[in-house]
């Protein structure tokens, strides 16, 4: 029998409610409710992993800046903590060095930290760098990288180099934090040779060590890196550095001369500081004399005040010709310089940033036992033109 359109019109409500009744559903219905099932799995599952990882950062000591009940410098983004202009949290967690220092004594007894130190195998664990790489949880980033903090700061032996180094190759942001975790225990110059062979990452230059006896294939890519006008002149010098500490009077000569070089021309106070510490060590009349070229030209207050404090460690004596300097310092000699790092001294005026720390030092010359006539008589000059 053939229905007219009204007649259907009619029957089809009333075949839909049959069909509802007796769990018959048209296809696009039961698709839409197939499709809802891993929607609804996969949320379920993305809240296990966030707890999972959550308990991890716990573990580690970190703590969440969201549970913050002290004040913080957060520059305009809530959920964020920055110190000196830098934000130090780590996707939204401090770390355990960190943690404690936000929080009150009750609220660190009632969270129980900081945390013990865990074992080196617990450690391990948490470097699951390959699901970092499929998911980019930016919590299972913040585990990376504390995880390989807690393991330099607390200086655990590491049984095996490669369970940090699989971070490393990886390339996700955190091959320093990998490098520092090795230095001195179990990173060797050969290990960052081949590094830096496949990946020519300049950092891993710091990280170098002195050739051994014998090693003869590493020394000569030591003196091929020297060569090397390329590498920036701060890191050559790490690399002269590990050179001259294996054959000192070999490499002497040519060191000294490329600090005299390029110890003005390095853009970085540090590489400066650290350079003025090997002339110290060196210590013979060339190297005073460099280093009195930077303690009245250097623009950074730091270099020269280092400069007055590796003198006064290295040879417990007093150079008259360092007193020579800071007389000229005194006079106004020689190019300005300022603080870069905080003081907790008031700087009155540019040009008098050296003045309280040099006050400090001269005191100490003055009762240094054995001192020329002429050193004291130069020293009070200088404490009379300040």
């Amino acid at each position: 029998m053939k229905l007219s359109n009204r007649e259907l019109n009619r029957i089809s409500p009333a075949l839909v409610l049959v069909c509802g009744l007796t769990g018959i559903y048209p296809d696009s219905v039961a698709a839409e409710e197939t499709q809802s099932e891993p929607a609804v799995k996969t949320a379920v599952d993305q809240k296990a992993k966030q707890q999972k990882y959550e308990a991890i950062l716990y573990e580690l000591g970190s703590f969440p800046v969201r549970r913050l009940t002290e004040p913080y410098q957060n520059n305009g983004h809530p959920g964020e903590v920055y110190f000196m202009g830098h934000r130090i949290d780590v996707h939204g967690w401090l770390s355990p060095l960190r943690a404690t220092q936000y929080l009150t004594r009750t609220e660190r007894k009632a969270n129980q930290l900081p945390r013990t130190r865990l074992s080196y195998e617990r450690y391990v664990t948490f470097l699951d760098v390959k699901t970092y790489q499929q998911t980019r949880d930016p919590l299972l980033f913040a585990i990376l990288r504390f995880t390989l903090d807690e393991m330099q700061r607390s200086q655990l032996e590491i049984k095996q180099p490669e369970d940090l180094l699989q971070v490393y190759h990886a390339r996700i942001g955190l091959e320093e934090a990998v490098l520092k975790a090795l230095q001195g225990r179990g990173l060797t110059g050969p290990m960052v040779a081949d590094l830096y062979r496949q990946y020519g990452d300049p950092v891993l230059l710091r990280y170098l060590t002195p050739p051994t006896r014998g090693a003869q294939e590493y020394r000569a890519f030591l003196e091929q890196l020297l060569k090397d006008q390329s590498i920036e002149a701060a890191l050559r010098f790490v690399v002269y550095t590990q050179l001259y500490q294996a054959d000192r009077q070999k490499y002497l000569a040519g060191y000294k001369a490329f600090i005299s070089d390029h110890i003005e021309q390095l853009p970085d106070w540090r590489d400066r500081k650290n350079m003025n510490t090997a002339l110290s060590a060196i210590g013979d009349a060339e190297s005073i004399e460099i280093m009195n070229r930077s303690l009245l030209n250097d623009p950074v207050a730091e270099v020269r005040e280092w400069i007055l404090v590796v003198e006064q460690l290295d040879r417990k004596r007093v150079q008259p010709a360092v007193i020579d300097t800071l007389l000229q310092i005194a006079e106004g000699k020689g190019k300005p310089c300022q603080h870069v790092l905080p003081t907790c001294f008031k700087i009155p005026e540019q040009g008098t940033e050296l003045r309280p720390f040099l006050f400090a030092w001269l005191d100490w010359a003055r009762e240094q036992p054995n001192l020329a006539q002429e050193t004291q008589q130069k020293i009070e000059r200088v404490l009379q033109v300040l």
